[in-house]
């Protein structure tokens, strides 16, 4: 009898595991977060911390903007560096941007003639 109901509740656990809906291994894995769409802000530049790796932009609406800029942040001007803006504030500049963890990352930063 005993030996009956070891089987029985083995069969059991069988039938119950083959019913729960199994994933397949085909299906694509959830999606991460997308990054954002990349925004522009044209404005007066306020100042350049090379030390933070940040610019702050005066916009149009008088609001300054603070954006992180790295290695990839294509620079725009005669010299091609983030250093060669840092004695020029108040030049006109046109900064490409997304939003990335909670801050502005600047992807390009462009000098923009008078």
């Amino acid at each position: 009898m005993n030996r009956v109901r070891g089987l029985f509740g083995i069969a059991l656990a069988a039938v119950m595991l083959a019913s729960l809906p199994v994933k397949s291994l085909s299906q694509n894995p959830p999606a991460t977060e997308k990054p954002s769409a990349e925004k522009t802000l044209t404005g007066q530049l306020v100042k350049v911390d090379t030390q933070t790796n940040m610019i702050a932009v005066r916009g149009a609406d008088q609001k300054d903007m603070t954006f992180a800029y790295n290695e990839s942040t294509q620079v725009i001007s005669p010299d091609k560096t983030i250093q060669g803006l840092t004695g020029k504030a108040g030049a006109a500049l046109k900064v490409t941007y997304r939003e990335e963890r909670g801050s502005n990352l600047a992807t390009k930063i462009e000098l923009m003639e008078k």
